[in-house]
């Protein structure tokens, strides 16, 4: 459905091995090799992943799959076994800036315009699409306040070391701490982070020290 966007798949390799890992897909022996050059463990876990964080340079293609990751999550999951009457499920995708936002917004519309996808699409305003699923993906810019009091299916956060850090009043800690329990009533809700690096602080820097090369971790930290 979405081959146009990766022209050449070669270029692609190392991503599409993330996203079998993530999803707990088999994998081949260079996809296997990745997996263990780029997250420092021995065997991915056999179920995939629920919580990943990417740490990847800059033109790496991480708005183009995050736009991905969110119409995958819409248009081929059901979540409505998990809300209750009249409740709607959000894929929230959080980034640093309004500019950073347009261009994962861009990339999302035109994947779920494609033919077989059309109808699944509502109504769109300049940073909702709601879809006939009961899902509505929201794009928007770093605030927690914002999050609270939703029902988060799944929550990818677009270059979170360049958030505001502990000075603001949107530190990105907090971001993720109120996406957590906005995604707590929901079995397989997804958090994924993804961001090139900066700092030896933040959630970003929180996540390498704690989980990476970490096999006993559900927290997958790609880099």
């Amino acid at each position: 459905i979405w081959q146009p966007w990766f022209k050449d798949p070669r270029t692609w390799i190392a991503w599409f091995a993330f996203l079998k890992t993530m999803f707990g897909l088999s994998l081949d022996e260079i996809a296997l090799n990745l997996f263990k050059e780029c997250t420092g463990r021995s065997m991915p876990a056999p179920g995939g992943y629920r919580e990943v964080t990417l740490i990847c340079g800059r033109r790496a293609g991480k708005s183009l799959m995050m736009a991905l990751l969110a119409a995958y999550l819409s248009a081929f999951f059901d979540w409505r076994p998990f809300l209750v009457g009249g409740e709607r499920g959000v894929i929230m995708l959080v980034a640093a800036d309004r500019r950073q936002a347009a261009v994962i917004l861009r990339y999302l519309r035109e994947m779920l315009a494609v033919p077989v996808l059309a109808s699944l699409v509502v109504r769109e305003t300049q940073d909702t699409i709601e879809l006939s699923s009961g899902i509505d993906i929201v794009i928007q810019t770093a605030s927690w306040r914002s999050i609270r009091g939703r029902t988060v299916v799944a929550g990818l956060v677009d270059e979170l070391a360049f958030f505001s850090s502990e000075d603001s009043a949107n530190p990105d800690i907090e971001i993720i701490n109120a996406l957590r329990p906005a995604m707590a009533t929901i079995p397989g809700a997804m958090l994924i982070k993804a961001s090139s690096p900066y700092s030896r602080k933040g959630a970003l820097w929180n996540d390498y020290r704690k989980h990476y090369a970490k096999d006993d971790s559900s927290v997958l930290i790609w880099q």
